[in-house]
């Protein structure tokens, strides 16, 4: 016979809270890893060579990811780390093209890509921003 007192019997409200926030986080993470490996990738192919303000930018973002902890966005100050690593990998990607589009570069369909996650975790920021005011 189950306790009065089970655990499954417990209401859930603060898991369905946090629902939209862990969402959010997941997709900041998500956004971060796909980024930092796309950059990775293109400092070690040297593509940074031609454009020394573009590498700079994927420098600063690396800063960034280290600040969340084991590439894991668990808390608020790791989701505000998340949108400087968005912020730095968008400036990057404007140096390597002011159009966004990255039609001559080699890895453009994976650049659009990373872009739109990106703009989803710095739309989520804007939206957390303007509910506050």
């Amino acid at each position: 016979m189950a306790s009065k007192n089970s655990k499954h019997d417990k209401p859930r409200s603060k898991a369905a809270a946090r629902t939209p926030e862990q969402k959010r986080w997941l997709r900041a993470e998500e956004a971060c890893r796909h980024a930092m490996d796309q950059l990775f990738a293109m400092q070690r192919a040297e593509r940074f060579a031609d454009n020394e303000l573009a590498g700079k930018y994927a420098v600063m973002a690396g800063i960034h990811y280290r600040k969340i902890r084991n590439g894991k966005v668990l808390g608020a100050a790791d989701f505000n780390a998340a949108v400087e690593v968005s912020t730095a990998t968008r400036r990057c990607l404007q140096q390597l093209d002011a159009t966004l589009s990255f039609s001559a570069l080699q890895d453009g369909p994976a650049l659009l890509a990373v872009l739109q996650q990106i703009d989803g975790v710095l739309a989520d920021y804007r939206q957390l921003k303007g509910g506050k005011d």
